[in-house]
């Protein structure tokens, strides 16, 4: 049985770390090997600048009062849409009428909880959004 080559390279996202994959020797039998790879530190890298420049616009719509900062919050934690509906609990349609400013105002207690609870902040701290503490 052929064997498949693994990549060897360095990933400077992982901090050192080095990750595992599966692989079959040349009798067939699954094997470990740990492996890096170039493309996906840049793919790494490309998400996260992509989730700054999301959060760094939803700074500038928070401030002109379109925006809520479950935006900001749902970006700086890199969520998406879809996970932070999932970690809410809620349909995916409600939760992007709480990324409007004009709904979040209207939140009771118990939503500003879940989603304060999600981010692992204060509800003060989400009411009271002021970015640059």
């Amino acid at each position: 049985m052929k064997e498949i080559e693994v990549p060897k390279e360095e990933n400077k996202t992982l901090d050192g770390m080095q990750k595992v994959m599966y692989t079959k020797d040349s009798q067939g039998d699954f094997i470990t090997e740990n492996y890096g790879s170039n493309i996906e530190e840049f793919a790494t890298k490309t998400a996260v600048d992509e989730y700054e420049l999301l959060k760094e616009e939803a700074l500038l719509d928070i401030s002109k009062g379109i925006s809520s900062p479950i935006c900001f919050f749902m970006y700086e934690n890199r969520m998406d849409l879809p996970t932070l509906a999932s970690m809410v609990g809620m349909f995916a349609f409600r939760v992007k009428r709480h990324l409007k400013m004009k709904h979040f105002k209207k939140l009771n207690e118990k939503l500003l909880q879940k989603y304060a609870d999600t981010f692992n902040i204060s509800i003060d701290e989400l009411r009271n959004f002021k970015y640059g503490k």
